[in-house]
């Protein structure tokens, strides 16, 4: 066994496992990780992994906002993807122009909500 099927086991006996505060806080991982990889190419100068990288950001955000029930509070919910739609323009303007900074805001925000989601689960355990 190569060490992608034992990285893509591990992944899988990850995800499978996890609970669903935990699965979130995974794909906000997965989002920030993909911005900064994608930060990184674009001050590199390397437009194809930049691209890469911001699509795959913004198809976990996109993920994300799908799975905002507005049923648990309207505010918040109304929130949440209002946040989610920034950080997607800012991903977008930052593929198009190819400008690394724009996608400081987009992991700042990122980040936050990501700190959020692990203190309420510390709270759960």
């Amino acid at each position: 066994m190569g060490y992608q099927e034992v990285n893509n086991s591990y992944l899988k006996n990850q995800v499978m496992g996890a609970s669903p505060i935990r699965l979130v806080i995974m794909l906000y991982e997965g989002a920030i990780r993909s911005m900064k990889i994608a930060k990184a190419a674009i001050e590199k100068q390397d437009v194809v992994q930049a691209h890469t990288q911001l699509v795959k950001a913004q198809k976990i955000i996109a993920e994300l906002k799908s799975s905002v029930n507005p049923e648990v509070d309207v505010t918040i919910s109304q929130n949440l993807i209002n946040l989610y739609d920034f950080c997607n323009e800012q991903l977008f303007q930052a593929n198009l122009q190819k400008d690394s900074s724009l996608i400081d805001s987009a992991i700042n925000t990122m980040t936050e909500l990501l700190d959020s989601w692990k203190q309420l689960e510390q709270k759960k355990d």
